[in-house]
């Protein structure tokens, strides 16, 4: 497969019915996803913006995002919406990205949280926030989105 502009982690990966963005993202999926015992969803579509009729029926197209996992509380509200990517650095997390992440709170009311795979744990942080938010490190889902902005804003 032809790598693209953007494609930091490589080629697509299958594994338990899955098709993974990169072999970080699967293996991040095997490590920290599926033993956690939490529901989750795998590039799931959010419409952020609908589709807009401009003029005379011409239509300016809809916009979505569709975060790498969201993991979902036993009642089956979202508890985390994750995006994985190579560091917090603008390099790694484009201008389009921020966008769709700084929409998807507006229209969700819950952040993104940005990951980034180390081989035990993994690095978080909400970006495009008010207040500094320094990434915090952690090796399972069992936090809630409260409770990493507290810990973050120390």
């Amino acid at each position: 497969m032809k790598k693209q502009a953007g494609t930091w982690f490589g080629e697509k990966v299958e594994l338990d019915g899955y098709t993974f963005d990169s072999k970080k993202e699967a293996i991040w999926y095997a490590r920290f996803v599926k033993p956690s015992g939490y529901e989750f969803k795998v590039h799931p579509k959010f419409e952020l913006i609908p589709k807009i009729e401009v003029v005379h029926g011409l239509n300016l197209r809809s916009i979505t995002y569709k975060p790498d996992f969201v993991i979902y509380n036993e009642d089956g509200s979202i508890r985390h919406v994750y995006d994985l990517k190579n560091s917090f650095t603008t390099y790694a997390i484009d201008i389009a990205a921020s966008l769709r992440f700084k929409l998807f709170g507006w229209r969700y009311k819950i952040p993104v949280e940005v990951i980034v795979p180390r081989a035990k744990s993994f690095r978080v942080k909400v970006m495009g926030t008010t207040k500094k938010f320094e990434p915090i490190e952690k090796t399972d889902f069992n936090y809630t989105v409260d409770e990493l902005v507290k810990e973050a804003l120390r």
